[in-house]
């Protein structure tokens, strides 16, 4: 468990601290109360035919307030004394509007009627704006807000996946055979990297996973939140802020901000999904492989009570289990001594099955809790988190049993070695909120840590022979962060303009990293010998270590620590009931890396009654993350050097260390940005929707991660510390991105005959590498690559430049249909040049490709919903790799002598055909 695996020490010193600060706050509200006491507004929302209707949104205007309603319809609101406008939303309904008086101790009933509507426009946002809550049209930049309702049309069971099939902007691509990527899938928006998008549940920092991804895959060098850690059952939605908000919630915000808005309400269900794969795959090369693998099972429950004082507690449990999938060919090497001497020759049709190249395995248990409770003298004391557990397995490059790291007498016929990790996710926030002095007034406190453990299963250590373990524990990795806000808010009315509302706080925040060593079999150097084909020793050297990953060292154990403090102010006002002006800026200060401001200037201009015009310009920061600045791990590669393979110790080195200095490196800075936007959003006729918006995002010093620094002068140089080859961060590279997001919207009410509602998105990103800092003087001289086209190609053509959205849902009374396809643009991946200055394999462009999925539903027994869908319908595989056409050539690139078909890089995976049933109980 994560607590086990951390030091006690700092959790009763300053990660406490935040904690006392609360408390102290939670115990002053037992106080005699010195406030006017308040009131209460309740009443139902029904819809068009009378009924209740279910998850509507009740928002104070002009303030944070508000209420969901529960599964009858009803809700109540305390509320101090005063008159307030209330506002009745639901996605797929229009807004309906009232205004009511609150006396203290009295309670007002507000009833509200929604007729169907089909803007998504008109859903309701928190994120972007400290003052009030606003309609999407409303915002002066662009906001995305996925429903309930939206979350339960798809297919997936885990909320990135969910959210790429949502929203055009975010990628999810499907990393394979890449360590602990295969456990902790990083997510991306706006093409940007996975560390330049900030992550908030209802409103407040999320911490990152421990693992920061060092192989070659979308993500590369970037530590990033593990979405999958928050369940998709608990979201009533999640709205995608996409603009740069480093000015208003700080470091990692330069792409945007995704706010995962958890479940408040009373209502609870029960929810059971099982689908798996039916497939053909291969065929391009008339393989056809068939099959039917990757089976999933989820779990939900959830539910909660609400009551008075706008008081509520909602919690839910889900297991989640999603069985391994595998798209490999047959491997046409010959596997063993004999088939060497033999020249035994196969094809990919022929050899054996004995890779694993697709999903891992991975099983999850996830708990969440969600609640508030007002007091009588105005105070809201307010609490959420969750704990989850994912054990996870992947697999590597299979050892053949000729191959030099495999000890023959464990594996006489090879192996496959896995990784199985179990990574702990816990989170908490707590704190509470009201009004002073005519200010709204909030103190929080979150705590969260994320642990992954490396245990190596069905592996050697071939440096110890036959003495070799074949189970290795190979460390953990632990992340930990604290954060602790003090918010104030008010609305004044001067005579000058129409409402200026300010917003100003403070925020501090504590960091902490560890990395914990291995066992020491796990990366030991036993010295043994390799053996030969006749049975006998030979003087080449065994590799050290677990294969597939060797454990950490006792030089890579670490445990680092940072804070920073930072102070911030929004301002907006309606200059006039047309023109809206918000200016926020904010100043932050880390103890590793001193201090930085930024600021951000907002605008919207309503042209015409349901025409607006917006627009924004910020700077923004990224901080490098601790793992950035003190991951270190040793890997042995071996290198052919004059015909012989030769053991090059590659060690991933920290900024800091005396290896990277004498590489050439330097302290880390933060990542820099200038984002700008532009955009129109409009409402023409009553059921139609569009906003427009196109950006730019620069982007100063951003973090890479650089090649590997290998052969001879570098080995002269890394010999005093026992290396021979290295790698480490870096602000190598400056990068511009272009982009253009359309979405539009559109109902039909077909009355007696139900309601349709049509959605259209599209995505436009194009990201540019400005500029590359030259190689260090040390590494100069023998041409070694700071920042090479492999990794150039990853940022700029790794994701796709386009992405196209169309979804159709249609209702009548209990029976609906979801038809949704996606377009997933080109990506293209590049090879190392060679000495000669030539690609090492072929370079390839993958085709543009269309994902379809279709569902239907059913309610029965009026709290019973059974659907069965098919994501991937038309069972759509990206290219297969090109090369292979050359799988049995030595340098065989992505295909790996054929026998890897597809390449990790497509944006929708290689799954193919996904086919499910679900059955919800609501409770």
């Amino acid at each position: 468990m994560l607590r086990s695996q951390v030091s006690a020490a700092p959790l009763r010193t300053r990660a406490d601290a935040p904690w006392l600060v609360v408390a102290a706050l939670l115990g002053a509200t037992a106080l005699p109360a010195q406030q006017p006491a308040t009131g209460a507004v309740s009443g139902r929302v029904t819809g068009e035919d009378g009924g209740g209707i279910q998850a509507a949104t009740i928002s104070v205007s002009g303030t944070l307030l508000g209420a969901t309603t529960r599964s009858d319809g009803t809700y109540r609101l305390a509320l101090r004394p005063g008159r307030y406008e209330l506002r009745a939303r639901l996605i797929g309904y229009a807004v309906a509007r009232d205004s009511v008086t609150v006396t203290a101790g009295g309670n007002a009933t507000v009833n509200f009627r929604l007729e169907r509507a089909a803007s998504t426009l008109e859903a309701v946002a928190v994120t972007g704006s400290r003052t009030e809550a606003r309609t999407v049209i409303e915002s002066p930049v662009p906001v995305d807000v996925l429903s309930a309702a939206e979350i339960r049309s798809t297919g997936r069971v885990e909320t990135a996946q969910i959210l790429q099939q949502l929203a055009p902007s975010v990628n999810f691509p499907r990393a394979t055979i890449s360590d602990g990527t295969d456990h902790v899938r990083p997510a991306t928006l706006r093409g940007l990297g996975a560390d330049q998008v900030l992550v908030l549940v209802n409103g407040k920092r999320r911490h990152t996973s421990a693992l920061v991804n060092v192989n070659s895959s979308i993500g590369r060098g970037q530590a990033a939140v593990d979405l999958n850690a928050i369940p998709a059952s608990m979201i009533e939605r999640i709205e995608v802020l996409r603009d740069g908000a480093a000015a208003q919630y700080g470091s990692d915000a330069i792409a945007g901000v995704v706010n995962i808005i958890l479940k408040s309400s009373g209502v609870g269900e029960f929810s059971a999904t099982a689908g798996r794969t039916q497939t053909t795959y291969a065929r391009e090369f008339n393989a056809d492989r068939k099959a039917t693998d990757g089976g999933t099972v989820q779990l939900s429950l959830n539910g909660g009570v609400n009551r008075a004082q706008n008081a509520f507690l909602h919690g839910g449990v889900e297991f989640r289990d999603r069985d391994a999938t595998n798209r490999t060919l047959g491997d046409p090497r010959p596997q063993s001594f004999a088939e060497v001497a033999s020249n035994t020759t196969r094809t990919n049709l022929t050899g054996p099955i004995n890779h694993r190249q697709g999903d891992a395995a991975t099983t999850d248990l996830v708990g969440f809790l969600n609640g508030a409770y007002g007091l009588a003298n105005g105070v809201e004391l307010f609490a959420f988190g969750g704990v989850s557990r994912r054990d996870g397995e992947a697999a590597g490059f299979f050892r053949r049993a000729q191959d030099d790291r495999t000890v023959r007498s464990l594996y006489p016929n090879g192996f496959l070695p896995l990784i199985t990790s179990r990574i702990w996710d816990v989170s908490t926030t707590a704190g509470a909120r009201t009004t002073f002095g005519g200010w709204r007034t909030e103190l929080s406190t979150v705590f969260g840590g994320n642990s992954f453990r490396y245990d190596i299963e069905n592996s050697n250590n071939a440096s110890m022979g036959n003495a070799s373990p074949t189970e290795f524990y190979a460390g953990t990795l632990i992340d930990r962060q604290s954060t602790t806000n003090l918010d104030f808010s008010r609305e004044f009315q001067p005579q000058a303009v129409r409402a200026v509302r300010t917003a100003a706080g403070a925020e501090f925040r504590m960091d902490w990293y560890e990395i914990q060593e291995g066992e020491p079999d796990s990366y030991r150097d036993g010295d043994v010998r390799v053996i030969g084909a006749n049975g006998q020793p030979t003087t080449t050297r065994a590799a050290p270590g677990a294969q597939v990953f060797p454990g950490f060292r006792p030089t890579d154990a670490t445990s680092q620590s940072r804070n920073n403090v930072a102070v911030y102010a929004d301002v907006e006002t309606d200059v006039t009931d047309r023109f809206l002006v918000a200016v926020a800026g904010r100043f932050e200060n880390y103890s590793d890396f001193g201090s930085t401001t930024n600021g951000k200037v907002s605008s919207r201009f309503t042209l015409a009654p349901g025409y607006v015009l917006r627009g924004a310009a910020s700077t923004g920061f990224r901080a490098p993350s601790l793992q950035q600045s003190f991951y270190s791990a040793t890997a042995t590669n071996f290198v052919n050097v004059n015909g012989n393979l030769t053991p090059f110790e590659i060690k991933t080195f920290p900024v800091s260390s005396q290896q990277a200095r004498v590489l050439g490196a330097s302290d880390l800075t933060p990542e820099k940005s200038v984002n700008l936007s532009a955009g129109l959003a409009m409402e023409p006729v009553r059921n139609l929707s569009l906003t427009v918006d196109a950006y730019q995002i620069d982007i100063d010093d951003r973090i890479v991660l650089s090649e590997n620094f290998t052969g001879a002068a570098v080995a002269a140089l890394l010999q005093p510390f026992g290396a021979t080859g290295g790698r480490y961060f870096t602000n190598a590279i400056d990068t511009r991105t272009r982009g253009l997001d359309v979405v539009a919207n559109y109902g039909l009410n077909l009355q007696a005959a139900g309601f349709a509602r049509f959605t259209a998105g599209f995505a436009r990103n194009y990201t540019v590498v400005q500029r590359v800092d030259s190689t260090p003087p040390a590494l100069r001289s023998q041409q070694e690559a700071l920042f090479g086209r492999v990794e150039r190609s990853r940022i700029e053509e790794g994701q796709p430049r386009t992405n196209v959205l169309l979804s159709g849902t249609y209702d009548l009374r209990n029976f609906g249909l979801v038809a949704r396809t996606q377009r997933f643009g080109e990506v293209t991946t590049r090879t190392a040049l060679t000495a000669a200055g030539v690609p090492s394999a072929p370079d390839q462009t993958f085709g543009a490709k269309w994902i379809t999925d279709v569902s239907a539903s059913l309610r029965i027994l009026s709290r019973v919903t059974l659907v069965v869908g098919a994501d991937n319908v038309l069972d759509v595989y990206p290219d297969e790799n090109s090369d292979r056409r050359n799988s049995t050539a030595a340098n065989s690139g992505n295909a790996n002598f054929g026998i890897f078909p597809y390449n990790q890089f497509s944006p929708f995976g290689f799954n193919g055909r996904y086919v499910y049933g679900r059955v919800t109980i609501g409770l």
